[in-house]
């Protein structure tokens, strides 16, 4: 389309997910390479994957793991875990949410046990009835007749059970309804199903025909006088009072009456072959290769390395089925002769309100006649239907290798934050939104080997491990004179007019003495509690890097050795997306947290830490401001900063720097102290201190300048702050 506007595109796919989807996700870059897109990328899957899993946490009330599939696996819907496209762009991640929510209510609602009785043919109909079917359409094969039987029921109840989920969806979390209806505009509401359903069309008094129809009962160009029995089917269905249908069983008996029903109408015409695990028309898979799900949430795909998006594209970019290349009509939710706007799926034929309209008759003929080029279109979008009934939706994989680093991203504790909300630059040509900061939680190796983080690496492990074993050693010696902390001192005062009885004077009594009282009076240090923040930009590096690491290191060491003493040791850095401008964020990688690591995380982390970036200084405290100023009663609270210089950082969103930036860091410092904690903030310098005053502007009378190469006069500092 000439002129078309790509943003309002993205809004109008995305537009569910557009009051907590990141803005930029889906911008291209022309200046991205293809090794920069897929690093940055790992990071979004692995922020969206997530926020996909609380989606379905909440919707299901269950913590259900989210997984992407992986190439190589034969990954499928097993009845306890979700699996998820790695492919969510703006024309899929709507659908890819709905999708999720489907298959998780299915792990919550659906009975797979009760699943089985079709494999072992314990549906309720007797050996006799077999008997004439198998002699009405198998010259008498039962096993045969069995099959097929069973491959119909399966389909059946994959509607009705779909019904029975949509439905408890849509009345227990009424506000996911949109990305069920962007799950169902993708897969069943193409035009031409449309065209299919009014034309003249699957009339035929067979299976083939009812499948069709029964399947889009819900959509609103349904003919329910197409087929004899069609109006018996949708009255057995009741969709307005679905709810009945309290379980699966309920819906298999449902699904063996509505079989019987259309069955005992047909005339004796000879079924195609079919497996124990077809569906009713010819192309059933095996039961070796796929889990009986009877519903659409299976996750294996056909492990094809598209989404399943169009499935009537040819190969080698031919035009498809031979036409000038212009197919409006794949069955997706995309394209000029795709359903817009209002979906003709409908959600009241769904038990959407309890309704059940019928609709007006219409010609039982059909309005007309299918071009050969509509029929091969409304084949692969009927296609596509049954795969999604059958829980065969196809899904982008990720390699092992990407799911490995997805893995530790998703130990991670990987969240984001927005920030920024008052900042505004100044800056004439743009205007100012949140941007959002990257919080890391968890901290570990994993995390350092997938090399995702732009601060980590081991290029300068050598320097790092030297700086580390130095803190070591300081912490040990501040370690010892802290102890004192853990202490209580007691003093006794004795022969006072009250406290406590002194057996050793009752005695003077007798001789008119009543101050025959001991006071006791203990000295105890309340408990600590530090957050060292670190300024981890690129210019903290050299011998303030490694001095700054030593001062934090003997802190943390020194708190280990104290009972009552706890640290909490953040940096400060940007996450670039392997250089890509358009997507780098602010990072704050909580590294250490006495109360739940050891120490000995820093003795083997800390080595891999390196300065990297600017400085996006304030947008960082903003992120996790909530925690540093939840401080317990009685508990000492200290926020002690390292950095060497005044803020700077920009993005899409922002342009983070100057007055401005420092202004809005000093907010949020005096946000710190108007909590009632104590700052102690250290300008980081070598050979000389530019850049001092911005900094006391920031930090106020907390601002303290410290040469770190001079290690002793920083621990005599930190000495006097705990003591």
């Amino acid at each position: 389309m000439i002129g078309k506007d790509k943003t309002k595109d993205m809004r109008d796919n995305t537009k569910y997910s557009s009051y907590w989807l990141r803005d930029g996700l889906f911008d291209d870059d022309d200046t991205t390479t293809e090794v920069e897109s897929k690093h940055s990328n790992l990071m979004a899957l692995a922020s969206y994957k997530k926020a996909i899993g609380n989606f379905v946490n909440i919707v299901t009330n269950d913590n259900i793991p989210v997984t992407f599939d992986v190439r190589g696996d034969n990954s499928y819907t097993d009845g306890s875990s979700v699996t998820i496209s790695a492919k969510m762009d703006d024309k899929d991640f709507d659908s890819t949410v709905g999708l999720a929510l489907h298959e998780g209510s299915h792990i919550k609602l659906t009975d797979f046990n009760t699943l089985q009785k079709i494999r072992s043919n314990d549906i309720g109909l007797s050996y006799d009835y077999y008997q004439q079917l198998a002699d009405k359409h198998y010259g008498g094969d039962i096993y045969q007749t069995q099959n097929w039987v069973n491959g119909l029921v399966k389909d059946l109840l994959n509607v009705i059970e779909d019904r029975r989920i949509d439905n408890y969806i849509y009345q227990s979390s009424p506000g996911y309804k949109g990305y069920y209806h962007a799950m169902y505009d993708k897969y069943f509401n193409a035009k031409i199903i449309d065209k299919g359903l009014t034309s003249s069309e699957y009339r035929t008094e067979d299976w083939e025909s009812y499948m069709f129809r029964i399947i889009n009962i819900t959509n609103a160009n349904r003919d329910l006088d197409a087929l004899n029995q069609l109006r018996g089917v949708w009255n057995l269905m009741d969709l307005g009072n679905i709810e009945r249908l309290t379980s699966t069983q309920k819906c298999l008996d449902l699904a063996v009456e509505i079989f019987q029903l259309v069955e005992n109408s047909l005339p004796p015409t000879e079924q195609p072959e079919q497996d124990c695990d077809g569906d009713g028309e010819g192309d059933g898979q095996s039961d070796e290769n796929q889990q009986e799900t009877g519903e659409g949430s299976g996750g294996g795909g056909d492990n094809s390395e598209t989404n399943g998006t169009d499935n009537t594209e040819g190969g080698g970019g031919d035009p498809k089925d031979g036409s000038d290349g212009v197919d409006d009509t794949d069955g997706d939710a995309d394209g000029d002769d795709v359903k817009s706007g209002r979906s003709s799926y409908n959600p009241t034929g769904a038990g959407g309100d309890g309704s059940n309209n019928q609709p007006t008759d219409t010609k039982s003929d059909g309005d007309g006649e299918l071009s050969d080029r509509q029929k091969s279109q409304l084949e692969k979008a009927i296609e596509k239907q049954k795969k999604f009934q059958n829980g065969d939706t196809t899904k982008k994989k990720v390699s092992k290798n990407e799911a490995t680093k997805l893995d530790s991203l998703s130990k991670a504790g990987i969240e984001e934050k927005l920030a920024g909300k008052d900042y505004q630059s100044g800056r004439y040509y743009r205007v100012d939104k949140q941007t959002p900061v990257m919080i890391v939680r968890n901290f570990s190796k994993n995390l350092v080997d997938s090399g995702i983080l732009d601060m980590t690496g081991s290029y300068w492990t050598a320097r790092n491990e030297e700086a580390v074993r130095k803190g070591v050693v300081l912490g040990t010696v501040l370690g010892k004179k802290l102890k004192l902390r853990s202490e209580e001192r007691s003093l006794v005062t004795p022969r006072m007019k009250n406290g406590r009885i002194s057996g050793r004077l009752l005695h003077e009594l007798g001789m008119g003495n009543t101050q025959i009282f001991d006071q006791t009076i203990i000295n105890k240090h309340n408990p600590a509690f530090v957050h060292i923040s670190i300024d981890a930009s690129s210019s903290m590096g050299g011998k303030k890097w490694t001095n700054t690491q030593t001062a934090a290191v003997a802190i943390a060491k020194a708190a280990s050795m104290t009972n009552n003493l706890d640290v909490v040791i953040s940096y400060r850095s940007i996450q670039c997306g392997a250089g890509n401008h358009r997507n780098v964020q602010p990072l704050m990688l909580i590294a250490y947290d006495s109360r739940k690591d050891k120490f000995s995380k820093v003795q083997q982390l800390f080595e891999y830490l390196n300065p990297c970036g600017t400085t996006p200084e304030g947008l960082c405290f903003e992120s996790i401001l909530n925690e540093i100023t939840n401080t317990n009663k009685g508990v000492d609270s200290y926020f002690i900063n390292f950095s060497d210089g005044y803020p700077g950082f920009s993005n899409n969103d922002m342009d983070y720097g100057g007055t401005e930036a420092v202004n809005h860091t000093a907010t949020q410092v005096k946000k710190i102290q108007q909590a009632g904690i104590k700052v102690l903030s250290y300008f980081v310098y070598d050979n000389y201190d530019s850049g001092v005053e911005n900094f006391q502007r920031m930090y106020g009378k907390s601002a303290t300048s410290v040469d770190t190469t001079n290690l002793m006069a920083l621990t005599k500092t930190l000495n006097k702050l705990f003591q």
